[in-house]
């Protein structure tokens, strides 16, 4: 109780310097609180257009079908019907789907661009629709209609809107030429530019009729919940290879590359400011602790006096050092809260790379952010502290009471 009384009146007496400490320590939380909340939530974003947009949660198919060789594109084909067992073996699975895929041109009648044609089923993908923004009209009316959604730049290249017609053109997969007049249903921004530029959505039915086939490319699994596709990978993986050796599974990790990127970026981002940060955090304490030592050398030559050992001496100032990092962590917190709080009132627009359209900053207030960037700043306050407070403890007993002569 004395050594907390002690170290707080030598807190309180040198006012500056312990408020420059609080101000290292707090703005080293703020920022990363802030930094890992924006990153968390951007890739929280990326990961709800991948995993309930454009690719579902898992999907299952030939693994020829993702590495294409010489064989027809009929082989890489598959009946969805050979895996319906799944959701019987698999209580977790909600629905599995049929997706089928080509590209084809588009033409609307005046000017014909490539695109690709990705056929929904959407009775068994009812969620599908709401995973993207409709810009105008509606999604499908029924699951044969013959209806296209358009990504919002694909439609500004053709120059068309909701209600317009237009041609698809391809072969069936017997290598006839097909072609099938729609209407444009409705124009949709999946929010990635990639997508965005080249998709069109058609029913699956009607994708099927253009490319006279009754098999799909891949089965859309979905889960009741996300994070299964996961953890219940391998078990699923076994029962498609007792199927048939030609089908494999992928998760929406595997197939999102862009999500991948954007994760290792902003890991890699996030490190480097957290070391950028902590280092000057570390000088900034450790300089301002060894002022505090050479000020002090005739308190510690008396400490030292009256019977206080080396580690007494130690131990008197990391316990400072831990009082200043507990307030300092406290007013970063107070403060991320604060700077959360301005940020979505501001409502600040930004665009990320890739994006096709710009999005409103949001940052995650995240206790996991709070726990990491708490460890950190008390590990490297105290550490900082340790390097002069040994070198105090270690001084001449009597050239340390001249300084108070």
């Amino acid at each position: 109780m004395i050594r907390l009384k002690i170290a707080i009146r030598n807190i309180t007496r040198h006012k500056l310097r312990s408020i420059l400490s609080l101000g290292m320590i707090a703005g080293a939380v703020t920022s990363m609180i802030i930094f890992r909340g924006f990153s968390q939530y951007s890739l929280d974003s990326l990961k709800i257009i991948a995993a309930e947009n454009q690719f579902g949660h898992m999907q299952i198919g030939k693994e020829k079908y993702w590495a294409p060789g010489a064989e027809s594109r009929k082989s890489r084909m598959f009946n969805l019907k050979e895996i319906e067992q799944l959701k019987k073996n698999h209580p977790y699975i909600e629905n599995i789907s049929g997706r089928l895929s080509f590209f084809g041109l588009v033409s609307n009648g005046d000017l014909s661009i490539g695109g690709k044609i990705i056929g929904i089923d959407t009775i068994n993908e009812p969620k599908f629709a709401k995973s993207m923004a409709i810009m105008s009209g509606a999604f499908f009316s029924s699951s044969d209609s013959h209806e296209a959604m358009i990504g919002t730049l694909l439609a500004k290249q053709m120059n068309v809107k909701t209600g317009d017609s237009i041609t698809v053109l391809t072969n069936t997969i017997d290598g006839v030429m097909n072609a099938m007049d729609l209407v444009v249903g409705g124009i949709f921004s999946a929010g990635i530019d990639e997508i965005d530029a080249q998709v069109i959505f058609l029913p699956l039915i009607t994708s099927q009729k253009i490319l006279d086939t009754e098999d799909v490319d891949v089965g859309v699994v979905r889960f009741k919940a996300l994070e299964q596709s996961e953890a219940h990978a391998n078990d699923i993986l076994k029962d498609v290879t007792n199927i048939s050796r030609e089908l494999t599974k992928k998760t929406w990790r595997e197939l999102a590359v862009l999500y991948r990127q954007v994760e290792k970026f902003y890991g890699v981002q996030n490190k480097i400011i957290e070391a950028i940060l902590f280092a000057l955090m570390f000088l900034g304490i450790l300089n301002t602790v060894s002022m505090t030592v050479v000020e002090r050398t005739g308190e510690i030559g008396t400490l030292r006096a009256l019977g206080e050992s080396r580690g007494d001496i130690v131990k008197q100032f990391l316990l400072e050092s831990f009082i200043l990092s507990i307030v300092g962590l406290i007013l970063g917190v107070a403060i991320s809260v604060l700077l959360i709080k301005l940020i979505h009132t501001a409502h600040i627009m930004t665009e990320m790379p890739g994006a096709s359209i710009p999005f409103q900053i949001q940052i995650l207030f995240l206790y996991s952010a709070v726990l990491y960037s708490s460890i950190l700043a008390v590990s490297t306050a105290l550490f900082a502290t340790l390097i002069p407070a040994i070198r105090a403890s270690k001084m001449d007993i009597v050239d340390a009471l001249r300084k108070n002569i």
